[in-house]
C-alpha cells in the first residue's frame, strides 16, 4: 500500500567514560533509543548499570560492513578517550555506510599533536573550546549534562551539545553548525561547574 513504518533515530555512543554514560542517559530521556559500545569492560559495566543498551560484538567489524551491528543507527557519535581512534573510525563508519551515516567525533584538544586525528574527516562536535579534554574537565569539575524543553531550558551558564527535533532526528553543535532549538523541542546541555 506504499507505506512506511516509520524507523525511530537511533544514535550509537563510543565510549564509556562517566560523561558519555551520562550523555547516553539524557539522549534516552529526550526518547532517543541509544545504544553504546565500549571497549573496556568497566566501561561496558557502567553502560549496563545505566541501564542502556550495549552493542556487542567488534567495533571495527561493524565499521567496515562486515556485521550487522550498524542497521538501523541513524547517527554515530565517536566520544573515545582515543583522538586517532575517533577519527580512524570516524573514516571507516563513514566508507562501510558509503558515507550516508553521519559520524560526528570529539575535536582534540588544541594545539596536540596526534597520529591521524587533526587530518581526518567526519564532522568535529562543539565548539573550539569544548574539546574532549575540556570537556572531561568539566565534567569532573561537577558540570553534568541534562535535557530539557527547549522553551523552559535554562541556558545560562550551560554550553548545548545537541537539539533534539520534533521528529526525534538529534542535531548536533559543531565546529560548523550551532542548530537553534525551537518551543516543543529538547536540548542537551553541558551545565556548568558546580562551586
Amino acid at each position: 500500500m506504499g507505506v512506511v513504518d516509520r524507523q525511530r533515530a537511533r544514535t550509537l555512543l563510543i565510549g564509556g567514560a562517566p560523561w558519555v554514560v551520562e550523555l547516553g542517559c539524557a539522549l534516552q530521556s529526550s526518547g532517543l533509543d541509544v545504544l553504546m559500545w565500549a571497549g573496556h569492560e568497566r566501561e561496558r559495566a557502567h553502560i549496563r548499570k545505566a541501564q542502556l543498551e550495549l552493542a556487542q560484538g567488534e567495533l571495527l567489524a561493524s565499521a567496515t560492513g562486515q556485521s550487522a551491528q550498524l542497521e538501523g543507527v541513524t547517527a554515530v557519535l565517536l566520544l573515545t578517550e582515543e583522538d586517532d581512534f575517533n577519527a580512524l573510525a570516524s573514516t571507516l563508519l563513514q566508507a562501510g555506510e558509503g558515507g550516508e551515516l553521519p559520524v560526528y567525533r570529539l575535536g582534540p584538544p588544541s594545539g596536540t599533536q596526534g597520529v591521524v586525528a587533526p587530518f581526518m574527516g567526519s564532522d568535529i562536535l562543539f565548539g573550539d573550546d569544548l574539546s574532549r579534554t575540556a570537556l572531561a574537565e568539566r565534567y569532573g569539575r561537577g558540570a553534568r549534562i541534562v535535557a530539557h524543553p527547549a522553551d523552559h531550558a535554562d541556558l545560562d551558564g550551560s554550553d548545548l551539545l545537541f537539539v533534539v527535533r520534533g521528529d526525534g532526528h538529534l542535531e548536533p553543535v559543531t565546529r560548523t553548525a550551532r542548530p537553534s532549538p525551537q518551543v516543543g523541542e529538547t536540548v542537551v546541555l553541558l551545565g556548568p561547574c558546580r562551586a
